[in-house]
């Protein structure tokens, strides 16, 4: 029996000790493997010398019994407070009488993350999960058919401890306290355009003659590092346009369109780049000081859906495998 300050930490803590027990089980054999049933309510308790008793203890201890092995259940109060809060699968089961509680309980089922290993979410930004991710997926699935990615995109940190996703995609130097980090890929950048503002613009011989073309985003940093890699300190030009697009893909689809020459990272634009959509017209190409990162939280890294797709995104990105 274990008291919380509020009912999001009591699940959130249930799902890491089902999510802890389910991980360490998948290499026991069937007859090896532990498994225990959790209760969670709301309500007061009398605390006699570290001994809890009262209605919600009893309620707490007959949830339980309802709980499937290796699940959780919780009744309707501790509902109310989480269905918001944790992004979680919660089933109505209905009223049910119980014993040496007066009232029929409204209990709901947890549908835990880690004993269905057949959904796997992973949070990225926009232009890693649209340009790169997502078009490689298939292979993922063929390998893992069991397996059901759930791709969300955006431009916000997310928080492991407090929100449902098994893995995200970093941007950073691989540091965050608490998660393992693996990295996937470098971020480099390098001049594209379309072959048809090419062919207006005639030959380009040289990384200086970029500056009589109109340049997207000519606020990005990248631009005065990609010049600078290429000899150009000082661009020196007049007036550019202060469009700013935020995102990669918005850059990538006006520089597609002809409209000016986008400071893009190839990896994101290979199919196009190969296809003959784009082209980089010269071979200097840029590298931040960070890179793209796979996380997750370290408590989860025996998790065999996330050491599945850990294998395979790294192996996708041709880094190095991580030793199992």
């Amino acid at each position: 029996m274990v008291e919380f300050a509020s009912p999001v930490e009591a699940v959130r803590a249930a799902m890491d000790i089902q999510t802890e027990i389910a991980g360490r089980a998948l290499d026991l054999p069937q007859g090896d493997q532990m498994r225990f049933r959790i209760g969670i309510t709301l309500g007061d308790v009398i605390d006699d010398g570290g001994v809890l008793y009262g209605d919600s203890v009893n309620l707490a201890a007959r949830l339980e019994a309802l709980a499937d092995p290796g699940g959780i259940c919780i009744s309707a109060r501790v509902h109310e407070h989480v269905e918001q809060q944790l992004p979680l699968h919660y089933q109505d089961i209905g009223e049910r009488t119980v014993k040496n509680i007066a009232k029929p309980v409204r209990v709901y089922r947890v549908a835990l993350r880690e004993t269905d290993q057949g959904l796997l979410l992973v949070s990225a930004s926009d232009t890693f999960g649209t340009r790169w991710l997502v078009p490689r997926l298939l292979t993922f699935e063929r390998v893992h058919p069991n397996i059901t990615v759930r791709i969300e995109t955006m431009s916000r940190m997310v928080d492991f401890a407090r929100e449902g996703f098994d893995l995200g995609i970093r941007v950073g130097c691989g540091d965050w306290p608490g998660l393992k980090a693996h990295k996937v890929f470098p971020i480099e950048f390098t001049p594209l355009l379309s072959p048809e503002l090419l062919s207006r613009a005639g030959k380009l011989t040289s990384p200086a003659d970029l500056l009589k073309l109109p340049l997207i985003d000519w606020t990005d940093e990248w631009w005065r590092e990609w010049f600078a890699l290429s000899g150009i300190t000082n661009p020196g030009v007049g007036p550019r346009p202060s469009l700013q697009l935020g995102t990669q893909i918005m850059a990538g689809q006006l520089a597609m369109a002809g409209q000016g020459v986008g400071i893009l990272t190839p990896a994101f634009f290979a199919a196009e780049i190969s296809s003959g959509r784009l082209v980089q017209p010269f071979e200097i190409v840029g590298k931040s000081t960070l890179d793209y990162w796979l996380v997750y939280s370290e408590a989860r890294q025996n998790s065999a859906k996330i050491r599945a797709f850990r294998d395979w995104i790294l192996q996708e990105a041709g880094a190095t495998q991580y030793p199992a």
